[in-house]
């Protein structure tokens, strides 16, 4: 089997994570903005700042490993991985873990407490950084996984 084109397999999911990334960015912006011109009250902080917090943490370290392990037994026994099916998981993952941003935009746009935002902020930005899809990583879990040449 032909090698996959990592260049067209790193831009598909730089695109994806564009588009998962961009509305949570632009709500932070947005809502500082308001913010600023004018005094918005809270809503439920008490609620909303430990969820947000919570399902931050969990979308952002626990899930992942998670979805990582079932997808690894699931291909174990396989030679190689198409790219598709690469692909599939990657973007998956990214689903997975760019939710974490939306849960600390919750905590911001409700006024959580400055712990429970800096928590999903936090765990939020470690998400995005560590799944980014550089170059590197992208040859790297190729490699892992033994992913084989498709349409990509």
């Amino acid at each position: 089997m032909p090698a996959p084109d990592l260049d067209t397999l790193r831009a598909r999911l730089i695109r994806h994570y564009a588009l998962l990334i961009a509305p949570a960015g632009i709500v932070l912006a947005a809502w500082a903005a308001c913010r600023q011109l004018a005094r918005v009250a809270p809503f439920h902080p008490e609620i909303i700042g430990p969820l947000a917090f919570i399902g931050a943490i969990v979308l952002a370290l626990g899930a992942p490993i998670l979805v990582r392990a079932r997808f690894v037994r699931r291909v174990a026994a396989s030679a190689s991985v198409d790219a598709d099916t690469f692909l599939a998981f990657e973007k998956g993952l990214l689903n997975l873990v760019l939710g974490s941003a939306y849960f600390a935009a919750a905590a911001y746009v409700c006024s959580a407490t400055l712990f429970h935002f800096g928590g999903a902020f936090l765990a939020a930005l470690y998400g995005a950084y560590y799944y980014y899809p550089t170059r590197t990583r992208v040859a790297a879990e190729a490699r892992l996984f033994r992913v084989t040449g498709g349409r990509a």
